[in-house]
């Protein structure tokens, strides 16, 4: 019988422990995959519909059939996730707790069972989530004509003074909440206000004039309910798709990795990248910004432009209400400052680090990198240097208005502007010809029907004939990389060569290596393998996963997707080189007249920062521009702080190469000063607590020197 026959039988059983007696007695259920999958949706159809009877039968049926194949799906297909059900769990503890009733007499592995364990403790924190939602809808209802706006206002403000979150303020505080975790929570709102309570253009007209600004209580509290249910929601992709698990502590929700390393090399990537941006946006400005240079500060631009006398294309209007209108004139002397080739403070670090990121050759322009089959970094940031130009300059006029309380209503009135198609259209094209301009439009839009998206990713809001733009936001937003996320352009983008594998190839053969790299070969099957190479009897074999750096569970589960690939990828390759006949085969196919050795090393090479320092299965990860640091220079830069040396010797050796990848070195004394901490975020009585690790640097710096002592020069990596 089928699952769904085997369900149809169940579901005439009156109580649900009937329904769990029989199916304990139940011979094995056969099924095809086809049968599988419409088992799967019927569940998540019954569990949306409140149909607890027939959840559970479909449930049972599953797991009569296949056990582990059958949890292994639902985890994939996320169907046990209380959001998907507007965080009602009612329905989700009667499947659980049927199903734990039934699996002692199935076989399933332990991971599996911790799995549906950690769904069913995160379950204790769904009810509140739910009050939160329910909570949103009502106040989102009651000011529909001016939540959204007003909203958008809050979120700009923060991405116009760069605001930080601050983890160990309590959840319920609005500094525990970083500007992107807020645009995540606008995000959570928009998409909900589409849901639940319906947008037109009118939802985009008004602002509340009662907004008091950054602390206001009435809309803080909302982004804060949003953003709380958006870390819900992070939750549960981290046990969906991640080695982590939930067990209950009193009223705590304990959510942690269940391979400590793994939690930690998460965190270390996180760590790494922050110090980079900040590394490289402090010797920029301590490069290019001197008095007597001609590189402004877009602030300083505005005010001098100001004292020239463009405050007086920011007029005040009276009607409907009073507010400040910026009245841009399209002609190409005033645009010629946006469409320059010499480049603002704020925008010289991120154009060093996307050359950085990208891998680009020394001397080659990051400029040029693409983001779409049409548009470069170049394009992108003189479209962000037109909204910092919009937002910098509301700002200085702003400041101008003596009176507090008229600046305030102007300010929340006047910089989200509401922009017709046509007029965006013809702003942009004044700075991009005209394909690459409605290229923009096209790839930056969040039209009214599409699914939820985060609007750092598609920042122009479609409402109607008009966009709602933040300016603040998509000026400081990443937003190339953004965009090639968003639009899954990375495959296509990458499908002629990779950057970030020319670079660790370029860095193995400086340094004396023999190196093949997207070599083909049988290797129990044809196969090709990214990098090859040899040095002083050490054979390595590298697989390279050049993904961005995730900004959230989902991507983090995609670069985690990667790495598995390669473990698999690595453990066909090394067990196949293990067999002394196989080596030599390969290495005269490869034309290296070298010896077989039993010094067979193996890594999983990544763009992103994320994961460097862990090991998947056996095989080291690590991260592209610290494994060529390793190779190439023996030190490690911190920018003001002096640098790592870990050569063994003054010059490199091969076995500087095989600790770093055994975890020697300066990955075991980053790894060894993580320390412990806790994120809690409130859920009425509850606490979901995020197990996680920081770092203090003054501490790390301390031992670091000890160990390793302070290099002359070495480069950040």
């Amino acid at each position: 019988m089928t699952i769904l026959q085997v369900a149809s039988e169940l579901t005439k059983l009156k109580k649900i422990s009937a329904m769990v007696t029989e199916a304990k007695v139940r011979k094995d259920v056969q099924a095809s995959k086809a049968d599988v999958e419409s088992g799967i949706k019927a569940l998540s159809k019954h569990l949306d519909c409140n149909r607890y009877h027939e959840a559970v039968a479909i449930t049972l049926s599953l797991l009569l059939w296949n056990a582990d194949g059958a949890i292994a799906r639902l985890r994939r297909a996320g169907v046990l996730r209380p959001s998907r059900y507007k965080f009602r769990s009612k329905g989700l503890e009667k499947v659980l707790d049927s199903a734990f009733e039934l699996l002692p007499q199935l076989q399933c592995r332990q991971d599996r069972l911790k799995y549906l364990s950690s769904v069913r403790v995160l379950l204790k924190a769904a009810p509140e989530a739910h009050h939160l939602r329910q909570g949103l809808v009502i106040r989102l209802r009651t000011r529909k004509k001016i939540v959204l706006k007003s909203l958008l206002v809050v979120v700009n403000e923060l991405f116009v003074s760069n605001w930080q979150s601050d983890s160990f303020a309590d959840s319920d505080q609005f500094e525990h909440w970083g500007a992107e975790d807020v645009a995540q929570a606008f995000s959570y709102i928009l998409n909900l206000m589409r849901e639940e309570v319906g947008l037109d253009p009118n939802c985009w007209v008004h602002v509340d004039d009662q907004l008091g600004g950054r602390f206001d209580s009435i809309y803080n509290s909302l982004l804060i309910d949003a953003a709380k249910l958006n870390e819900f929601r992070e939750v549960e992709s981290l046990i969906d798709s991640m080695p982590y698990e939930i067990v209950e502590n009193g009223q705590s929700l304990d959510v942690f990795s269940t391979d400590k390393s793994f939690e930690q090399s998460v965190r270390l990537g996180y760590m790494q990248a922050e110090i980079q941006i900040a590394i490289r946006a402090q010797r920029t400005a301590q490069y290019f910004y001197k008095p007597d240079r001609g590189t402004q500060t877009m602030n300083e631009f505005i005010a001098s432009a100001f004292q020239a006398g463009m405050n007086e294309l920011l007029i005040t209007k009276q009607h409907p209400k009073e507010r400040l209108v910026f009245m841009m004139p399209m002609i190409p002397e005033f645009f010629a400052p946006i469409m320059a080739d010499t480049y603002f403070i704020e925008e010289l670090p991120g154009i060093i680090g996307a050359g950085i990121d990208d891998f680009l050759p020394e001397g080659e322009d990051p400029r040029k990198i693409r983001v779409s089959q049409n548009l470069n970094l170049a394009d992108i940031i003189k479209v962000q240097r037109l909204f910092r130009f919009v937002s910098a300059a509301f700002d200085e006029k702003l400041r101008e208005i003596q009176d507090a309380e008229r600046r305030r209503i102007l300010k929340i009135r006047s910089v989200i502007p509401v922009i017709r198609h046509d007029m965006l259209l013809q702003q942009l094209t004044m700075i991009l010809p005209q394909r690459k301009a409605e290229e923009v439009v096209q790839l930056l839009t969040l039209e009214e029907s599409q699914d939820f998206i985060d609007i750092q990713y598609r920042p122009f809001i479609k409402a109607g004939d008009y966009y709602i733009i933040a300016p603040a936001l998509v000026a400081r937003s990443n937003l190339s990389r953004n965009t090639i996320v968003a639009n899954k352009m990375r495959n296509e983008l990458m499908k002629e060569t990779d950057p970030m594998q020319n670079a660790v190839m370029n860095a193995l053969i400086g340094v004396g290596f023999k190196v093949k790299t997207e070599f083909t070969f049988n290797i129990n099957g044809k196969r090709e393998t990214d990098i090859f190479c040899w040095l002083d009897g050490h054979l390595f074999v590298f697989e390279c996963k050049n993904s961005f750096h995730p900004c959230s569970a989902h991507e983090l589960r995609t670069s985690y997707e990667h790495i598995k690939k390669a473990e698999n990828q690595l453990d066909i390759r090394l067990n196949w080189l293990k067999t002394p006949e196989n080596q030599a085969k390969l290495l005269r196919a490869l034309g290296w007249n070298v010896p077989i050795t039993k010094n067979i090393h193996t890594g999983i090479i990544t763009a992103n920062r994320l994961f460097t320092g862990y090991t998947k299965g056996v095989h080291p990860v690590r991260q592209a521009h610290e494994l060529i640091n390793v190779i190439q220079r023996g030190a490690i830069g911190r920018g003001d702080m002096p640098p790592l040396i870990f050569w063994k010797g003054s010059e490199f050796s091969v076995t500087d190469l095989v600790d770093y990848l055994k975890g020697e070195s300066i990955v075991r004394m980053q790894m060894s000063q993580l320390q412990p901490f806790k994120k809690n975020i409130r859920f009425g009585e509850i606490y979901l607590r995020l197990c996680r690790y920081i770092m203090k640097l003054p501490e790390i710096t301390q031992k670091a020197d000890a160990i390793y002592g302070p290099a002359e020069d070495a480069k950040p990596c």
